[in-house]
């Protein structure tokens, strides 16, 4: 997360509907799917909004919810993978809207916060 922090240009975003602030941060990454059972090729997309928690962005493909996906982002330290789960996929005028949580327990790099309850 410090590194997304660091390379955000802009303050945080509360939101009530979520458990912690999100940032905008357009930048590229690469969703690659887990444990698919077809040959699929990785998906190069736009973040839209990041979190500790979670990110967003649009894709010229849906994916199911459940979907277990590799987020490849670009930071200004290099690459960062971390696993995730998408948690809905919607389909918008162009693209989907993919929504993923992060797993960051998987990747042994959880949040110092993390089980921590939010003040919100």
């Amino acid at each position: 997360m410090e590194q997304i922090e660091a390379s955000a240009t802009q303050e945080p975003q509360e939101d009530a509907r979520r458990g912690s602030f999100r940032y905008a941060w357009p930048v590229q990454a690469t969703i690659e799917l887990v444990d698919a059972n077809d040959s699929s090729e990785p998906l190069f997309v736009t973040v839209g909004h990041i979190s500790r928690d979670g990110s967003d962005f649009r894709s010229s493909r849906e994916l199911e919810p459940g979907q277990k996906v590799l987020v490849t982002l670009e930071t200004d330290q290099g690459q960062l993978q971390i696993p995730a789960t998408v948690v809905h996929s919607t389909q918008s005028i162009v693209k989907f809207v993919i929504g993923v949580k992060f797993n960051l327990q998987d990747s042994g790099q959880a949040d110092e916060t993390n089980g921590q309850a939010d003040d919100q």
